[in-house]
């Protein structure tokens, strides 16, 4: 029989706590900017400009700060921009999907790279990957 004892409730403790603050150094933040961004009237600028692009794919323009988040960055940080800006169910989705083929370039690329991979040819399908099923997704989704 399975029994929990208290060194693996203290252990689990210590774990999530641990893993909630590593995430939180990136997702509040991240979710801060985007606030202020939202507050300075920097945000319409931006989403007006990729507004036109994103409609491709069947999102807002706001979707880009989420889409350029992950894809820089790291897919916490392109949570916290979800968790600041009025994104759909759908917009969420296909986002969500974009940044599974193609996030993380800064450091996934170079490792990528020192693992023997041509740096170039990995980008480009990664993000052409991304692009494609986000194209499909904007079509299939309403």
């Amino acid at each position: 029989m399975f029994q929990v004892t208290r060194k693996m409730l203290w252990k689990g403790t210590k774990t999530g706590l641990q893993t909630t603050w590593e995430l939180g150094k990136v997702v509040v933040p991240t979710a801060m900017v985007v606030a202020i961004f939202r507050a300075s009237g920097f945000l319409d600028t931006i989403t007006a400009f990729f507004a036109p692009y994103m409609g491709f794919f069947g999102l807002s323009g706001e979707a880009a700060v989420v889409l350029f988040s992950g894809y820089f960055v790291n897919l916490y940080a392109a949570a916290g921009s979800i968790m600041a800006l009025n994104l759909t169910i759908s917009e969420i989705t296909i986002c969500a999907v974009m940044l599974g083929f193609c996030h993380s370039l800064l450091v996934e690329l170079p490792i990528s790279q020192k693992a023997g991979s041509p740096l170039g040819y990995i980008f480009l399908i990664r993000l052409a990957c991304s692009l494609a099923v986000g194209w499909l997704l904007g079509v299939v989704l309403p």
